[in-house]
């Protein structure tokens, strides 16, 4: 078996022992899908698939292990004074504000704390609080309106990540600078991810018409920023220089936007490509999607259960990788077509396809009108982030220039929330 099989199957099987163990599967339920996938679907030999079933097994009980060491300590529904660390970026609602604080012994566990909008909190702050801790629907710890809040001591995160926080206000605050509010909201989204700034109706919007996805920093995303940073870096310096650049751009990236699940993952793909590429191998979707999943799951085992956004972003990939060249066959694709609608359509069908079950059983509501949505919208998306990231960038340079790009982008930005809007209309 070539090495790269091996890597493969040793991904997959342990990855689908966590995800047994994280599901509630039982052990010897686990263990025998395990055998009969190995030896009846890859048809692998018997010494691999006892070996296959015995990694497996170690993904199983990797689970359990981390729940030990990482169970949380919090009195849940008792009032309690609490000081702990603000470890992501506060998230600024038009109602309340998000903050995620990694608690302080005698507890241990991260709460979700919502506190009035406006309040002035920032990544690395250490706080103390006073109130009571739930537990949302979701499984999250939250504590809604605590009293007693304060800033003990601030700075004590870690400097390389606020510094690239900072970077990213700079970079909405130039965009906010020379765009509609509403322009500079969906531009800030495409490029880094940031939705703070979008209002309820129009978040509803995107639910409805189906193109949530296109501010959730996929690897469509990346791949258009890397490209651009790049094809900049190239022209400046040499490949070498430009190559290393660009390994340390994408986890910088990562980092700067939140390091959500979807970005996570398209971030590690994003630096297998770049490696495969200089290396002059051959770059595998189905190697790289198992490996970007079992380096998230090392982290943290839970996140292929608990996390929705991992969920949503691996079956998504995956319709695209395996079903769309299925449709793209049965349909006899020869020509993509006015706005490449052919292609779109296809590619928006099989991610649809491919999370529908997540969908239906997490939300319970589906957009029927995303595919025209999307096939009027996605030939757009990558000409609106390059004009969009011009703006940014002349922003720090002259503010004449970025007016300028900004005036461009905004011709595509005004289409794109015309579209998402006009089908994001609740009587469809």
């Amino acid at each position: 078996m070539p090495l790269h099989d091996k890597v493969f199957y040793i991904a997959l099987f342990f990855i689908v022992g966590t995800l047994s163990a994280g599901f509630g599967i039982g052990i010897w339920w686990t263990l025998l899908g395990a055998f009969l996938m190995s030896k009846f679907i890859f048809s692998i030999g018997i010494r691999k698939t006892l070996i296959f079933t015995a990694i497996c097994f170690s993904g199983f009980f990797y689970l359990h292990l981390y729940d030990v060491l990482q169970k949380d300590v919090i009195p849940l529904g008792e009032d309690r004074y609490f000081e702990g660390l603000v470890v992501k970026e506060p998230e600024e609602g038009i109602n309340s504000t998000k903050l995620s604080v990694k608690l302080n012994e005698p507890y241990r566990g991260e709460v979700q704390l919502y506190t009035a909008p406006g309040v002035s909190f920032e990544y690395g702050d250490w706080i103390a609080f006073e109130g009571s801790v739930e537990i949302s629907p979701g499984g999250f710890n939250i504590a809604s309106f605590p009293g007693g809040m304060d800033v003990m001591t601030k700075n004590r995160g870690n400097g390389v990540r606020k510094a690239l926080i900072g970077l990213k206000g700079s970079l909405v605050g130039k965009l906010e600078a020379v765009l509609p509010a509403e322009h500079a909201a969906l531009a800030s989204g495409l490029l880094l991810g940031e939705r703070s700034e979008f209002t309820d109706d129009f978040e509803q919007a995107m639910r409805n018409s189906g193109t949530t996805h296109i501010v959730a920093l996929s690897g469509y995303n990346i791949a258009i920023l890397v490209m651009v940073i790049s094809g900049i870096f190239s022209y400046l310096w040499n490949r070498k220089i430009a190559f290393y650049l660009s390994l340390l751009i994408i986890p910088g990236f990562v980092v700067m936007t939140g390091a959500a699940p979807s970005v996570i993952r398209a971030g590690i793909m994003g630096l297998i490509l770049l490696l495969a590429e200089n290396q002059n191998r051959s770059y595998s979707p189905r190697n790289a999607i198992t490996l970007a999943a079992l380096v998230m799951i090392l982290f943290n085992p839970r996140v292929g259960v608990d996390d929705v956004g991992f969920q949503l972003s691996f079956a998504a990939l995956l319709g695209i990788v395996y079903l769309y060249p299925l449709l793209e066959k049965k349909f006899n694709i020869q020509s993509e077509g006015f706005l490449s609608w052919k292609k779109n359509a296809l590619q928006t069908a099989s991610a649809q396809i491919a999370v529908l079950p997540i969908v239906l059983y997490t939300f319970g509501f589906f957009s029927p009108v995303a595919l025209i949505s999307n096939v009027l919208i996605l030939e757009f998306i990558p000409i609106t982030m390059l004009l969009s990231f011009l703006t940014t960038i002349l922003g720090f340079v002259s503010f004449h220039l970025s007016l300028i790009a900004g005036w461009i982008s905004s011709v595509f930005l005004s289409y794109e929330i015309f579209i998402i809007k006009f089908f994001g209309l609740s009587w469809f």
